[in-house]
């Protein structure tokens, strides 16, 4: 979780991280998504992918982006190698 925000807030001013905490916490309100959840869905990514290819467990990101009109789920995971045939 605190790499999401270190993601999410970068290297800014006092001032700017507020509000980037503050839209954090209010989009995670908005969606109702708990850091548990978050780390659940994130497990969840693993499981199904893993059937399917053989990827770095340890590289895994998911995070929560918030657009003007849109809200996105982002998950970025490295790929060793894709199975012929899915287990």
């Amino acid at each position: 979780m605190l790499g999401i925000l270190r993601r999410f807030l970068g290297d800014k001013q006092s001032g700017q991280i507020a509000r980037k905490r503050m839209q954090f916490v209010l989009m995670h309100d908005r969606v109702d998504i708990t850091p548990d959840m978050m780390e659940e869905l994130k497990n969840d990514i693993i499981k199904v992918l893993s059937r399917y290819m053989e990827i770095d467990r340890g590289s895994i990101k998911v995070d929560l982006e918030q657009g003007k009109d849109f809200m996105a789920l982002i998950s970025n995971v490295q790929i060793k190698r894709v199975y012929r045939h899915a287990t």
